[in-house]
């Protein structure tokens, strides 16, 4: 079993169940009777967040706003997740928490293909499965909980960087992995944004596949491989700091404009002194707040997972009444600009 899960076990995570789930094996139970047997009471809700990796600070905001909400309610919440981004990884984890019967599993994939036969197999194990912050392909969730439109995130990047490197010039990208669906389409909304200008040329795409180091030497080799090159796109969280620290490595910045999408706790300083004129985000803490209440009322029965789905939070941190679209999208918010005046009022 993985090491996080035997933790939670080891802590305590538990499960009540109606009297006849003592005298059932649980599997044979949730066949015959799954209603009855996956009844989810509000002091009983378990929300599992299987995230891209640990060591990504991005995802402890997404699960601070989750914590918040589960506080609200008196539920639980825990990230699950490998310690390198891993598609393959995830799959294993999702496995082990639908063997553990989790109420809800809210996924943000790696790969959007991989991560589906181990969210069918829960759903029929009887677990509520969402997607966050990233999708999966739509025949393993029931919908997907989005911290602002695709396009939106994509072209709002856009305008950053021409703004601070003007309508002309090399521009490559940095993204976490090709198979990172999320930063696909945000990247494909770059590109369209960026067809206007005619005199900018997309050089490049490269990888850092959401490590650190990987993202530096990468980032290193395009400004070898394109000495003219004045303008990156990394819409990757640890990336975009690399891609920074890169850029100042080879004595770059000011003459390499940036812009990117990163939690300011590991970014701000890169802005502050120069190197990135300017990096955006969205609220993640109100992301992982709006999934956990998301999956609660799913699990719960008070929504069916469907379009034109809605349910209300009437008081609480971020009140309000959230709806799937016609897409399969609880959109939560828009791109949020970090400034050198701005900055220090949030810290994720």
């Amino acid at each position: 079993m993985n090491p996080s899960l035997n933790d939670a076990v080891s802590a305590g995570t538990t499960f009540k169940y109606q009297s006849i789930a003592r005298l059932v094996p649980l599997t044979l139970m949730a066949a015959a009777f799954p209603m009855l047997a996956w009844t989810v009471k509000a002091d009983d809700f378990e929300l599992a967040m299987v995230i891209k990796e640990t060591t990504n600070p991005y995802y402890n905001a997404t699960l601070q706003g989750a914590q918040i909400a589960a506080k609200e309610t008196g539920g639980k919440v825990a990230n699950y997740g490998p310690t390198q981004s891993s598609g393959q990884a995830q799959v294993e984890l999702i496995n082990n928490l639908a063997d553990r019967h989790i109420p809800a599993i809210a996924v943000a994939p790696s790969d959007p293909d991989a991560v589906v036969p181990a969210m069918k197999r829960a759903q029929k194990l009887g677990a509520k499965v969402i997607t966050f912050d990233a999708d999966s392909n739509p025949d393993g969730r029931s919908f997907f909980v989005n911290q602002s439109t695709s396009d939106a995130i994509g072209r709002y990047g856009a305008m950053l960087l021409l703004k601070s490197m003007g309508p002309k010039g090399k521009v490559a990208i940095v993204s976490a992995q090709p198979t990172a669906a999320n930063q696909n389409a945000w990247i494909a909304a770059f590109r369209d944004e960026l067809k206007q200008y005619p005199d900018i040329q997309i050089v490049d795409e490269v990888y850092g596949y959401d490590n650190e180091q990987k993202a530096f030497d990468v980032t290193v080799a395009l400004t070898t491989k394109y000495p003219d090159l004045t303008g990156i796109f990394a819409p990757t969280c640890p990336g975009l700091p690399a891609v920074a620290r890169a850029i100042e490595s080879v004595h770059k910045q000011g003459q390499i404009k940036i812009s990117g999408n990163c939690v300011p706790s590991i970014t701000s300083k890169y802005m502050l002194d120069g190197t990135i004129e300017g990096f955006y985000l969205w609220d993640p803490i109100k992301l992982g707040y709006v999934t956990y209440y998301a999956a609660k009322n799913f699990a719960e029965g008070k929504i069916r997972g469907k379009p034109g789905d809605s349910f209300t939070i009437a008081s609480g941190k971020w009140p309000g009444t959230y709806k799937i679209d016609e897409s399969g999208q609880i959109i939560t918010g828009e791109p949020l600009q970090f400034t050198p005046e701005n900055v220090k009022d949030y810290n994720f």
